[in-house]
């Protein structure tokens, strides 16, 4: 298998297929039960910073947490005076808003990652074409939090909660959208830090994730054999009026979304 050198993240592999993928992410953690948690970026120079953190970025030349949770608590109180709070007639929880707001575009300090490494691979592949991606795949022992369990919802709550951790929280959300069940969606959270990769908080023990690049030519192969192998592109992972929209846009040709 091939090898790159990347500016963030050091030496890393570079799979040339599918096939070579799956074999590296088998033999990655031999000891350790094979659980991660992937996300999908098209461009390997870009570092691994929440959203907010990139908004709050564009007016501040140093972003800290009581800033993130300033804006935070803003976004919250605004979402709900607009009456984002309700869904299906029930009342979300701050966690669950932030959620949906974030699968509707809003920028939080929530990081999406898949449990599904082919849903983290078409999000590294479906744009940026002539630039490589990057498949960051981080590991579920050096997480706090668990699945399927409801964890801390009140916002006040959440940033007491890790105020002095040194691994991000892992939180899966209950199924307030259909994108969100349909990329198997699992949000990462911490403390905004300044590490060599980005603001998320990292455990310095053992390596705790795996980076993998993504060719522009292997980009072009992925995206063919997700869709007609897997199931897998826009209109499955954006099933909704949102997502046919985009995929029916000038962006795509007119049967770019048929399979057969």
């Amino acid at each position: 298998m091939k090898f790159v050198d990347s500016k963030l993240f050091g030496r890393i592999h570079s799979p040339e297929s599918i096939e070579e993928l799956l074999t590296l992410v088998k033999q990655h953690t031999p000891e350790r039960r094979n659980v991660y948690f992937w996300r999908g970026q098209s461009n390997i120079q870009w570092a691994i910073h929440s959203s907010a953190y990139r908004r709050l970025k564009r007016t501040m030349s140093e972003v800290t947490e009581w800033q993130m949770q300033h804006y935070e608590k803003h976004l919250l109180e605004h979402a709900t005076h607009q009456g984002y709070r309700y869904d299906n007639s029930r009342k979300l929880t701050d966690l669950e808003l932030l959620a949906k707001l974030q699968h509707h575009g809003a920028a939080t300090r929530l990081i999406d990652f898949s449990r599904s490494i082919m849903v983290g691979l078409w999000f590294a592949c479906s744009s940026e074409p002539e630039q490589a991606g990057l498949l960051f795949g981080f590991h579920s022992h050096f997480v706090g939090g668990g699945e399927n369990r409801g964890g801390v919802t009140d916002y006040v709550e959440v940033f007491k909660e890790i105020e002095n951790g040194n691994n991000p929280i892992v939180w899966h959300p209950p199924v307030v959208s259909k994108r969100i069940a349909s990329q198997n969606a699992q949000f990462l959270y911490s403390q905004v830090v300044e590490n060599s990769i980005g603001s998320l908080a990292l455990s310095d023990s053992l390596d705790p994730y795996i980076s993998i690049n993504i060719s522009p030519s292997f980009k072009k192969l992925a995206l063919k054999e997700l869709s007609e192998t897997f199931d897998i592109h826009h209109l499955t992972l954006f099933p909704d009026i949102d997502g046919f929209g985009y995929a029916s846009s000038f962006r795509f040709d007119e049967y770019q979304n048929e399979r057969w």
